[in-house]
């Protein structure tokens, strides 16, 4: 019969992976897509806008903000990114929007709202219909 030495004293290692899955501290309280910001505030906002529309704008309403921060706005069209807004957050709690030319682009859209560092705060999908052909 074989004998295995018995390692008494020896420290046991365990290793551990800790995931942080840290949240971020700004917050999104408020986003909507609109066909324009009027007074800090969404102009016909809808999910759904008509052939004859020629840019969107995004409003969103941060909060949580502590010193410099931005946002950034991702704007994606049928699943392709288009275009990155880099947008500042000068106080506590802070509205502020990014605008997208549209017209002639129907399909899918998406506007995604990241924290500094690529967390995301939220997203809004709207479609702009075809020209209805007769």
């Amino acid at each position: 019969m074989m004998r295995l030495p018995l390692l008494l004293g020896l420290p046991v290692l365990f290793a551990t992976t800790v995931v942080s899955a840290e949240v971020s501290p700004l917050k999104v309280t408020e986003m909507a897509v609109c066909r324009d910001v009027v007074d800090r505030g969404c102009d016909s906002e809808g999910r759904t806008f008509g052939a004859d529309v020629e840019s969107v704008a995004f409003l969103t309403k941060v909060a949580g903000a502590t010193g410099e921060a931005f946002v950034v706005h991702v704007w994606s069209f049928e699943g392709k990114e288009v275009q990155r807004v880099r947008l500042p957050v000068r106080a506590a709690s802070y509205r502020t929007w990014s605008g997208k030319r549209v017209k002639n682009q129907p399909g899918r859209w998406t506007v995604e709202v990241l924290d500094p560092i690529g967390r995301s705060l939220g997203v809004v999908e709207f479609t702009v219909q075809p020209p209805r052909i007769e």
